[in-house]
C-alpha cells in the first residue's frame, strides 16, 4: 500500500506512538479533521504498520444509527476479534479476555447504576491490559464522532491509564461539536494530528492532468482528497478529460450535490433503493434485509452495481466506502422516506427478535405507532443505555415512549429519573411531578425532591418534602421521605441544629430498612461532628452497618457508599474498631471480586483510618498511596475529591511519623496544586490540621497557629467540632512555641473539656497529654493518668507518645528508675507502630539516663516501603502480578516495577527468595 501524499509527518507520529508503545510506553493519537480530509486513509496506514511489527490489532468504526446503542464501538472491536474463527478455536477465545469484555457488557446491561458504570470501565480496562499482556496492542476507531457515548467514554478512561502499558490508541474523528464532551476530553491525553488539505502539486501527483485543470479542481474541492476524487469521477462520467483544459471551465459547475449525482446518479433504481436501506440500516447492514427494506428483487446485480460504482463494500454486511457517501444517500432520500424506511426497519428487526436498542434506534426515527409495543421496546432501550452511562440518549428513547403512551405515570417517572441524570432538573421535576400524581410513590416525590434541589437548592427542596411528609400517615413511605429531608438537610450548615433534632427521633430505630439504616447513618455522623457521648454514637452506627446491610445498600450508589464510610469512620472514631476491621474487609473482599477504583479509595479510606486508629503506620501509608494511585485518573468530582483530602491527610501523617517532612509537604502540596479551585468539603477542612503539623515540624509555629485558627474558623462556620481531628492541639504546641503559655493552657484545657464530652479514651488520653504539655505544675500527674486512660484505648501510637513523655518527665525530675520502664516500652510499640521519629525520640530520652538500647538498623525487610512492603507479601504468597495488580487497582508495570525495587532492596535475584527472606 503506497504511503498517502503530503502526510509524512502524521505517518511519523503514528510511528513514534507504535515505537512507544511497542517499549510499553502508551500513546493516545487522535486524528482530526473534517469529512474527506484522509482520517480513514491514515488509520489503515496505522493498522499495516502495526501488522508489520506484529502488534495484536482491536479495530470499529463508528456508525450515526448505532450512537443510539450502549457499548456499540465495543462490541464491535470485541465481536470482530471473535467473529471470524469457530469451533474449538473460538470457544477458546471468548473464555480469555475477548469473553470477559462481552461478560462485563452483558453484566452492566442489568443494572442502570452510575456504581456499575465505573465497576464496568474498569472490567473493559483490565480487558485492554490482558490483551496487551503478550504482544503490543493497536486499538483504532474510525469515525469516532459517530461512536456511542458509553465506548467514548470507555476510550477516556483507558486514555487516562495507558502510560505504562504497551497499547497505542488512534482515534480518528470530526472535530468535536464542543469542548466539554468525551472527544474533547480524550485529546487532553493524545498526540493530536490535524492532516491539512492537500496541496496543488499533490492533487495534480495524484489525479494526473492539465495544470489548469488541477487548479479548478484544486479551488472546488478545497484540496480535500476524497471530494477531489468524487470530482474526478464525475468528469469522467461526463466525457471530460483531465487533460484539456477547456474542462476546467465545468469544474465550477458541478454543484454541491455532486456525491450523489456522482455515485449513484447513473445506477440502476434497485441499486439506488438498496444504497437508501443500507443507510439507514447502518453499518450493521444484513444484505438480505436490506433487500427486503428495499423491495429489491434482484440482490447480487443491485450489489453488484453499487460496489462496481466504488458506492459499497461487501463482506458478511454491507458497508459504504465512505461515510460523505452514506451522508449523501441519506441526503437524497428526504425526511418522508427515511422515516418509512426506519418504520419498515423496526418492524423487521422486531420480527427477527434483535435486540430492543437496536430497534429502538429505528423507532425513534419512524413515526408514532409503528410497533404497538413501541414504548416497551424503548424503555427496554433505555435501561441499556442507562446502564451504560448514556443518560441523556435513554432520556431522549423515554419521551418518545411517553409520546406513544402519555398516559403511563411509571414511564413518565422513568423519564424523569433519567432527565435527573442528564442535569436537566427543570423538565426532570416537570414530569416526575405528573408521575406522583398518577402513582403515589414516596419514591417519586423523594425524585422530585432531587430536581427541587438541583433547580432551586437544598432550601426549596426541604420544604417541598417537609410539605408532603405532613400530608402522608405514618409508615415506611413517610420513612422514605423523612430519610430524604434528613439527607438534604446534612448539606446546609444553617440546618444543622433542625437537622440534629429531627434524627435524634429517630434514635430508636432498629436498622432493619435502607431508609432506617439511612437515619441512624447520618444520625452517627451527626454525633460525631456535634460531640455527643462516643458509646452512643458507636451503638447508632452499629445499628446503622446492620452486620453488612448498609454496605449492601450501597450497592448500586457512590452516594450510598459515601453514606456506609461516613457511618463506618463514626464508629472507628468512637473506638469500635473490632466491628469496623469486619465491614472493612467484607468491604475489600466485594470490590475486589467487582469494584471501581473509587470504590477501592473509599474501602481503603476506611481501612486508612482504622489502622490510623489502632496505630498501625505504615498500613496507614500503604492505604493512602493505594487510594492516591487507584483515582489519580478519575473526573474531580466531590466524592474523588474528599477521597484525595482523606488520603492526602493520613499519608501527611504516616510521613511525619516517618520523619520525612518532605515527604509530607509534597502530598500536601499535590492536593492544593491539583485542586486550587475545587469547592469546599468537609475533608479538606481538616487538612489544615496536617498543615500545621507540617509548620511545627519545620520550626515555624507561627505558621502553624494561621493554619490551625483556620480550621477552627471553617469548623465553626458549619457548627461542627471533631476531637478526632483537633484544631486546637496544634494551636497549643504553637503557643507554647512562641511563648504564649496562658493561651497554650487554655487551649489544652478545652481540648481536654471537649474530649471528656465525647468519652472515647483514645481523645481523652491524647488531651491529658496536652494538658500536661501546657501545665508543667501538674505535668505528671496528667502524663500518669493518660498512660493509664490510654491502656483501654485502642490507640497503641498514642499510648506510646503518652509514655515516651512520661518517660521523659520522669527523667527531669530525677526519677532515672521509674523512667526506664515507660521509655522501654514506648522504644518497642514505636518500633510496632512504624514511629520512626518517637522510637529515636524515646532512644535519645534512655541514653540520657545512661542506658544504651539497641539501635534500630533498617535493613532487609525493614528498608521497604509500606507500599513495597504490601506487594512483596503478596507475592510471596503466590499471587502472580496480574493479580497483584487487580487486588490493589494499580497497573501490572507498577508491581513489576514495584519487585523490581523490592528484589534489589533485599539482595535476592526473585520472587522464590521472597518468603524466606520476609518470614
Amino acid at each position: 500500500m503506497r504511503e498517502p501524499l503530503e502526510r509524512d509527518d502524521e505517518i511519523a507520529h503514528i510511528r513514534e506512538a507504535l515505537d512507544a508503545a511497542a517499549r510499553g510506553e502508551g500513546r493516545v493519537v487522535v486524528i482530526e479533521g473534517r469529512a474527506g480530509i484522509g482520517k480513514t486513509r491514515l488509520v489503515q496506514e496505522c493498522r499495516e504498520l502495526a501488522k508489520q511489527r506484529g502488534f495484536g490489532r482491536l479495530q470499529a468504526v463508528g456508525d450515526a444509527l448505532e450512537s443510539a446503542m450502549a457499548w456499540g464501538v465495543v462490541r464491535q472491536m470485541v465481536e470482530r476479534s471473535v467473529s471470524r474463527y469457530s469451533g474449538e478455536l473460538r470457544e477458546k477465545i471468548l473464555a480469555g479476555p475477548s469473553g470477559a469484555a462481552l461478560k462485563a457488557l452483558d453484566d452492566a446491561a442489568l443494572d442502570p447504576s452510575e456504581a456499575e458504570l465505573a465497576r464496568t470501565l474498569h472490567s473493559l480496562w483490565w480487558v485492554a491490559v490482558d490483551l496487551s499482556s503478550t504482544r503490543p496492542l493497536l486499538i483504532t476507531v474510525d469515525d469516532a464522532h459517530w461512536a456511542d457515548l458509553s465506548s467514548l467514554q470507555f476510550l477516556v478512561y483507558l486514555s487516562r491509564r495507558i502510560s505504562d502499558l504497551p497499547i497505542a490508541l488512534v482515534v480518528a474523528t470530526r472535530p468535536p461539536a464542543d469542548n466539554f464532551g468525551p472527544l474533547a476530553a480524550l485529546s487532553v491525553a493524545a498526540d493530536r494530528l490535524l492532516p491539512r488539505p492537500l496541496t496543488t502539486d499533490a492533487l495534480g501527483a495524484l489525479v494526473g492532468g492539465h495544470p489548469e485543470v488541477i487548479k479548478a479542481l484544486h479551488a472546488a474541492s478545497g484540496g480535500n482528497p476524497f471530494l477531489s476524487g468524487v470530482l474526478v469521477d464525475e468528469l469522467a462520467a461526463l466525457g471530460l478529460p483531465l487533460d484539456d483544459a477547456c474542462t476546467a471551465e465545468k469544474v465550477g459547475t458541478l454543484g454541491p450535490s455532486t456525491v450523489f449525482r456522482a455515485t449513484l446518479g447513473r445506477l440502476p433504481a434497485e441499486a439506488v433503493a438498496l444504497a437508501g436501506a443500507v443507510a439507514v440500516l447502518g453499518s450493521q447492514a444484513d444484505p438480505w434485509q436490506a433487500a427486503e427494506l428495499a423491495e429489491v428483487g434482484d440482490l447480487p446485480a443491485a450489489v453488484e452495481a453499487l460496489t462496481t460504482a466504488n458506492v459499497l463494500v461487501t463482506g458478511e454486511h454491507l458497508g459504504f466506502v465512505h461515510p460523505v457517501v452514506r451522508e449523501a444517500v441519506l441526503t437524497g432520500l428526504g425526511p418522508i422516506a427515511r422515516a418509512s424506511l426506519h418504520a419498515r426497519a423496526a418492524k423487521a428487526l422486531w420480527d427477527s427478535h434483535a435486540p430492543a436498542d437496536r430497534v429502538a434506534a429505528h423507532l425513534v426515527h419512524a413515526p408514532r405507532g409503528t410497533l404497538p409495543n413501541a414504548a416497551d421496546v424503548l424503555r427496554k432501550a433505555a435501561a441499556t443505555l442507562l446502564s451504560a452511562g448514556d443518560a441523556r440518549t435513554a432520556a431522549a428513547h423515554l419521551a418518545r415512549a411517553v409520546d406513544e403512551r402519555p398516559d403511563d405515570a411509571a414511564l413518565r417517572a422513568e423519564l424523569g429519573r433519567a432527565l435527573l441524570r442528564t442535569g436537566d432538573a427543570v423538565n426532570a421535576h416537570r414530569h416526575l411531578k405528573a408521575a406522583a400524581q398518577g402513582l403515589p410513590d414516596a419514591e417519586l416525590v423523594a425524585a422530585a425532591a432531587s430536581a427541587t434541589a438541583a433547580i432551586e437548592g437544598p432550601a426549596a427542596a426541604i420544604a417541598e418534602l417537609t410539605e408532603a411528609i405532613a400530608a402522608r400517615p405514618d409508615g415506611e413511605s413517610r420513612l422514605h421521605l423523612e430519610a430524604r429531608l434528613a439527607v438534604f438537610r446534612s448539606f446546609l450548615p444553617d440546618q444543622r441544629q433542625v437537622a440534629s433534632a429531627h434524627l435524634s427521633g429517630y434514635a430508636g430505630l432498629a436498622g432493619g430498612t435502607p431508609d432506617e439504616r439511612t437515619l441512624l447513618g447520618l444520625l452517627a455522623q451527626m454525633g460525631r461532628y456535634e460531640v455527643w457521648p462516643h458509646d452512643e454514637v458507636a451503638t447508632t452506627a452499629t445499628r446503622a452497618l446492620a452486620n453488612g446491610a448498609y454496605l449492601d445498600d450501597a450497592t448500586g450508589s457512590t452516594d450510598a457508599m459515601v453514606a456506609w464510610l461516613v457511618a463506618l469512620l463514626a464508629l472507628m472514631a468512637a473506638d469500635g474498631v473490632d466491628t469496623a476491621r469486619h465491614e472493612i474487609e467484607r468491604a475489600r473482599l466485594r470490590v475486589r471480586q467487582h469494584g471501581s477504583p473509587i470504590e477501592f479509595a473509599m474501602v481503603a479510606n476506611a481501612s486508612l483510618f482504622l489502622n490510623w486508629r489502632i496505630g498501625n503506620m505504615p498500613v496507614v501509608e500503604a492505604e493512602a498511596e493505594g487510594a492516591l494511585a487507584a483515582v489519580a485518573h478519575e473526573d474531580p468530582v466531590s466524592e474523588v475529591i474528599s477521597l484525595r483530602a482523606t488520603s492526602t491527610h493520613f499519608a501527611v501523617y504516616a510521613a511525619l511519623e516517618r520523619g520525612d517532612v518532605a515527604a509530607a509537604t509534597a502530598f500536601i502540596t499535590a492536593f492544593d496544586s491539583a485542586h486550587a479551585d475545587a469547592r469546599l468539603t468537609m475533608p479538606m477542612i481538616w487538612l489544615h490540621e496536617v498543615r500545621a503539623l507540617i509548620a511545627l515540624a519545620e520550626g515555624d509555629p507561627r505558621r502553624a497557629m494561621a493554619q490551625a485558627y483556620r480550621q477552627r474558623d471553617a469548623m465553626h462556620q458549619v457548627h461542627v467540632d471533631p476531637p478526632t481531628i483537633p484544631w486546637r492541639a496544634p494551636a497549643a504546641r504553637a503557643s507554647l512555641q512562641l511563648g504564649e503559655h496562658e493561651l497554650a493552657l487554655e487551649l489544652a484545657t478545652e481540648q481536654l473539656d471537649v474530649a471528656r464530652r465525647w468519652g472515647a479514651a483514645t481523645e481523652v488520653g491524647a488531651a491529658l497529654r496536652l494538658l500536661a504539655h501546657a501545665d508543667p505544675n501538674a505535668r505528671l500527674e496528667l502524663l500518669t493518668e493518660s498512660v493509664s486512660v490510654l491502656e483501654a484505648s485502642p490507640s497503641r501510637l498514642e499510648l506510646a507518645r503518652s509514655l515516651v513523655d512520661l518517660g521523659e518527665a520522669l527523667r527531669v525530675a530525677r526519677r532515672r528508675t521509674d523512667a526506664r520502664e515507660p521509655l522501654h516500652r514506648a522504644i518497642d510499640l514505636a518500633g510496632d507502630c512504624g514511629s520512626a521519629t518517637l522510637r529515636t525520640r524515646a532512644v535519645e530520652a534512655l541514653e540520657a539516663l545512661g542506658d544504651r538500647p539497641r539501635r534500630q538498623i533498617v535493613v532487609g525487610a525493614e528498608a521497604l516501603t509500606a507500599s513495597e512492603r504490601r506487594v512483596a507479601d503478596l507475592a510471596a504468597a503466590g499471587r502472580a502480578n496480574r493479580e497483584i495488580a487487580q487486588e490493589l487497582f494499580v497497573t501490572p508495570k507498577t508491581v513489576e516495577n514495584h519487585l523490581g525495587r523490592i528484589y534489589t532492596k533485599l539482595g535476592i535475584a526473585g520472587r522464590r527468595d521472597l518468603a524466606a527472606v520476609l518470614a
